[in-house]
């Protein structure tokens, strides 16, 4: 029995069966347990071999998993791999471009060098600029404000001097001197839109040519020039134009001599006016 414990089996039943004193009992109950034993190592081996065959299949599917995880493991080195080429190439551009731009900046500033050095007072001429334009902005919104007053207080007058006018010249029963310019180009700079009708008419009744600038920028600036050079006559109502047309009707009468008339209300009534005056000018002219 210490023998089978131990599986030392075939020792022990030669010994036995080979012993002097084993009979035919003995023999059989030694032969029977020996028997019980084989069916036993053979229950033991078909154990074993069942739990051979788990552990295969566990190895096996445990080989599979493994080879899966393997292969998705190089999948995800490759792309971590063409993602840092990829970082690694913007890297070196965007270092290219900033070495460029660095380059760029340091020719800039050696040229704002230069030109400092050759201009010493341009940060002053700069500064002169920027208020320049902020003067020229601020005179254009208050030549806005006094064209929009302008236009009330023109409004009003002419109100209030029509009737009178025409009361007094009613009671004196005596017609207005009629104002001659005949063959005359009279050019007029500014006024309000809705007047230009009757400027026209008030010109053509005195037998001249009309032309009409606005002193904006609705004619162009351009169209000024060639208008002032066919004109014989300017009457130039600079409560309404830009600050710039002022400067060039004054600046192209004066140096071609030519009759210029400033109106500062833009009205008919002052028009008219302005025209009389011309016509009386140019009378007193010829008389003497």
């Amino acid at each position: 029995r210490g023998r089978a414990a131990e599986g030392q089996i075939a020792g022990a039943l030669w010994a036995t069966l080979t012993h002097p004193r084993c009979d035919e009992w003995l023999e059989m109950r030694v032969l029977g347990q020996v028997h019980m034993l084989q069916h036993q190592v053979g229950a033991a081996q078909r154990v074993d071999v069942a739990r051979h065959r788990e552990l295969a299949a566990e190895h096996q599917a445990l080989a599979r998993d493994y080879a899966e995880v393997q292969q998705r493991v190089t999948v995800w080195s490759q792309e971590r791999a063409r993602e840092q080429q990829a970082w690694e190439q913007e890297r070196l551009q965007l270092r290219a471009a900033q070495i460029g731009l660095c380059t760029q900046l340091a020719q800039a500033r050696e040229q704002l060098a230069h030109w400092q050095a050759a201009r010493p007072d341009l940060p002053e001429r700069e500064q002169l600029r920027e208020r320049l334009a902020e003067q020229i902005e601020r005179n254009q919104a208050l030549q806005r404000e006094v064209n929009r007053l302008s236009s009330r207080v023109a409004a009003v007058v002419d109100a209030a001097t029509g009737p009178v006018l025409a009361s007094v010249a009613a009671e004196a029963d005596l017609p207005p001197a009629p104002v001659k310019l005949d063959h005359r180009v009279i050019l007029c700079v500014g006024g309000r839109g809705g007047s230009v009708p009757q400027y026209r008419q008030a010109v053509e009744g005195c037998g001249a040519q009309f032309l009409h600038h606005d002193g904006g920028d609705e004619h162009k600036p351009a169209q000024l020039e060639p208008q002032l050079a066919a004109a014989d006559l300017v009457i130039c109502q600079t409560g309404c134009i830009s600050h710039d047309a002022y400067w060039r009707v004054k600046d192209h009468c004066k140096r071609h001599g030519k009759r210029c008339v400033f109106v500062e209300t833009p009205s008919r009534t002052a028009f008219e006016r302005a025209l009389a005056q011309a016509a009386a000018d140019e009378g007193a002219a010829a008389t003497s």
